[in-house]
């Protein structure tokens, strides 16, 4: 009868490492120390010196791609206010932290940005529209359009040809000659378009985008604010409104990133993305704060109302800056 002698298991030893100051705050640590006791850096090693660790370090795990990034997103898209509720109970190492989630996805959108194919000139000439009487001009079906304003230059020539005209006359003279029957607040707009479309060569609809999409870092303590004040008797910290803004406007992002995406297959109007995110939010606020269909319509009709009010001048204040920034 032969005995069968118990398998060993092989471990890996420890490494040993000489005795030395820790490289980031000078800590004496000892040869079994990986990281420092003090400031808890890792000790330097040499596998730490690969193109693979300095990928892992400083790019896979900044953006946080893992089973818990993608974990987050399923149900951000499809159970609104889901993730607010799980983050108050409490649940806060099964997803990704609110603020972290929001960032990540909007440097994703940023990266994007540039591959848009809303930049595309040729695109950019399909359809205008007639500021008196506001009617759609389609030139070409089967192409993706790019909303504009009548006489606000879209290609490269027009946009050679308007600023020849703008050097002549003036930016000021220039946009009273065109649009001599608005507002001071719309010509103050449209003049510093004009400013970011003629350094750029963006078309207009860009030129908002672009605007549009850093102003919503500026609102979102304000959404925060605005919820914090319609459910007042709910006597809720600000801290749960703002993890409620920032998962709303990290939604909105991905709706954002969607249409950079689906515009390569065909065109998603901006109507329908506005409307889904309503929907979204609406749901959400519903879920999150628990209250009738009623009561949460008419929060979410003043939440929109008030939002709006705010917004505008935000975003013209925004157009200004980066107009004068940067142009």
């Amino acid at each position: 009868m032969k005995l069968r002698m118990p398998a060993i298991r092989r471990t890996h030893k420890p490494k040993v490492m000489e005795p030395g100051p820790c490289l980031n705050c000078g800590t004496q640590m000892g040869s079994g120390d990986r990281f420092c006791p003090l400031c808890g850096q890792k000790r330097l090693e040499r596998e730490d010196m690969s193109f693979r660790h300095l990928i892992g370090e400083s790019f896979l795990d900044y953006f946080h791609f893992d089973s818990k990034f993608f974990r987050t997103i399923v149900p951000l898209v499809l159970k609104p206010g889901k993730l607010s509720l799980e983050f108050m109970k409490g649940k806060r190492k099964s997803y990704v932290e609110p603020f972290r989630l929001f960032l990540v996805i909007s440097i994703i959108y940023f990266l994007l940005l540039p591959f848009s194919k809303e930049n595309d000139e040729p695109r950019a000439k399909n359809l205008s529209i007639d500021t008196k009487g506001m009617h759609l001009k389609e030139a070409d079906e089967l192409q993706k359009t790019s909303v504009t304003i009548k006489d606000m230059p879209l290609s490269k020539e027009g946009q050679d040809s308007a600023k020849k005209e703008i050097d002549s006359l003036g930016l000021k003279a220039y946009v009273n000659k065109k649009f001599p029957d608005k507002g001071p607040v719309f010509k103050l707009f449209i003049r510093q378009a004009y400013k970011i479309m003629l350094n750029s060569g963006q078309s207009l609809s860009t030129v908002i985008e672009h605007t549009a999409s850093k102003m919503v870092f500026l609102l979102i303590p304000v959404f925060a604010l605005l919820l914090k004040l319609l459910y007042v008797r709910r006597k809720r910290l600000y801290f749960e409104h703002l993890i409620f803004s920032l998962h709303i406007h990290a939604f909105i992002f991905l709706l954002m990133i969607f249409s950079i995406l689906a515009d390569y297959i065909s065109h998603v109007s901006i109507f329908l993305l506005i409307l889904a995110a309503m929907v979204y939010a609406f749901i959400a606020m519903k879920k999150y704060y628990a209250q009738t269909v009623g009561k949460t319509l008419l929060k979410f009709v003043l939440l929109s109302i008030s939002y709006l009010i705010i917004a505008l001048p935000v975003f013209l204040i925004l157009l200004i800056v980066v107009a004068v920034m940067f142009y």
